[in-house]
């Protein structure tokens, strides 16, 4: 895996991704937007008893726009610049312009509950530069790049002493949300441990012989239904 680290316009870094070395003329660009000036925050729900993140700025992200004018799609017009230089990678990485969590934020309103700036890091993590395409078209060698980039991601955002849990995952479909068709996921770096990995963790220290997560992979693998090994490679079984 071939790695190039960009600025782009807005400040932000752009992380990108091949399987064969990355051209040294690639220059970053940026949308023209101020998403990333927002304050989101935290509130604590006493019911359920956890944080709930508000971002209202996220209500000004773009909204399933063509092709040809989505932010995800490689940039054609210098009037027009989106998240995607021209170039030859495979990859693209970079923090998310209307992000759930940053770094800068510092406010949070005083109301009758716990409130908290809502700390963190959202990157975006685009698949390929192919608007037409998804995920689970893309040839094995690409996924296994993806899953790549992930792992890679994960580990340098888990180094930020003020993050406590990442979530790589795919965004696709408008009925989860979704607000651009290109293919693409995102990174939730977390300054909190949510609530649902909280009780995972709590499951496996609580496991009799500390291999809960193991025996589970082992079962699956002995099952064949959804899980093949073959040699060395895992692969996912067909249904």
């Amino acid at each position: 895996m071939f790695k190039k680290i960009l600025t782009k316009p807005d400040g932000r870094a752009l992380y990108l991704y091949s399987r064969k070395e990355i051209p040294d003329n690639i220059i970053a660009t940026s949308p023209k937007h101020e998403g990333m000036k927002a304050s989101p925050h935290m509130r604590w729900h006493p019911l359920r008893r956890e944080w709930v993140i508000f971002a209202g700025h996220r209500q000004n992200r773009t909204f399933l726009p063509p092709k040809d004018f989505s932010p995800l799609s490689v940039s054609k017009n210098p009037d027009f610049p989106t998240e995607m230089p021209v170039g030859d990678y495979d990859v693209a990485v970079f923090e998310n312009l209307f992000p759930s969590m940053n770094e800068t934020t510092t406010e949070a309103p005083e109301l009758g509950v716990p409130t908290a700036p809502a700390k963190g890091i959202c990157e975006v993590v685009v698949f390929t530069q192919d608007s037409d395409s998804s995920l689970g078209e893309l040839p094995l060698d690409r996924v296994e790049l993806v899953l790549k980039v992930w792992a890679e991601r994960t580990v340098e955002l888990a180094k930020h002493e003020s993050i406590h849990y990442v979530m790589p995952f795919e965004n696709r479909g408008v009925e989860m949300g979704v607000t651009l068709h290109h293919p693409h996921g995102q990174i939730y770096a977390y300054s909190f441990l949510p609530p649902v990995q909280e009780r995972v963790l709590e499951s496996m220290k609580a496991h009799p012989r500390g291999k809960l997560l193991e025996e589970i992979i082992q079962s699956e693998m002995k099952n064949k239904e959804r899980v093949i090994v073959e040699t060395e490679n895992i692969s996912l079984a067909s249904g």
